[in-house]
């Protein structure tokens, strides 16, 4: 029975030791290759090279600091407006909630994609305009959640310009 438990416990103690030593099995250059290849997965190899991609010509550049202007003192021509004409609570029973309504202008080009943010006090929402013609405006109307109807502030998050006069 002693030789039993003996012979077990020598074949239970071998994998862990094998578990100790394997590593160290492995040359570091095996290690390394290892990682390399599979570091970013298998769809990726034709993109991922080592640490770098493979076709580095397609990477964007920085942006160079002498094309930045700071301290402008006009918006461009082409920026939109946008002004808020009211905002009225409009649940009885929700003394916080509001439709909001606002004038949204284009400066001298076309645009699309208007991206308008209302914020407040306790929440923001907001509206995108797919599309609206150089120097002429439209209204977009927003709901809105404000403890202080004084706190609702309306901008412009981003657009496209378009300079092909279509609709779309």
């Amino acid at each position: 029975m002693n030789r039993k438990i003996t012979y077990l416990s020598i074949l239970a103690v071998i994998p862990l030791l094998l578990v100790v030593v394997g590593p160290s099995l492995l040359s570091s250059a095996d290690a390394s290759d290892i990682q390399v290849t599979y570091q970013y997965g298998i769809r990726t190899n034709a993109i991922v090279c080592g640490d770098h991609l493979c076709n580095e010509s397609k990477t964007v550049s920085a942006v160079n600091p002498h094309n930045v202007k700071t301290d402008v003192s006009t918006a461009p021509a082409h920026m939109p407006t946008i002004e808020i004409m009211s905002a009225h609570n409009y649940l009885a029973h929700e003394d916080n909630a509001y439709l909001v309504t606002l004038k949204v202008r284009a400066g001298d080009a076309n645009l699309s994609n208007v991206s308008v943010n209302v914020k407040s006090d306790v929440g923001d929402n907001g509206a995108v305009i797919s599309s609206l013609f150089a120097d002429k405006g439209t209204v977009v109307v927003v709901r809105m959640t404000a403890m202080d109807p004084a706190s609702i502030h309306a901008s412009i998050e981003g657009f496209h310009l378009r300079d092909d006069g279509s609709t779309g």
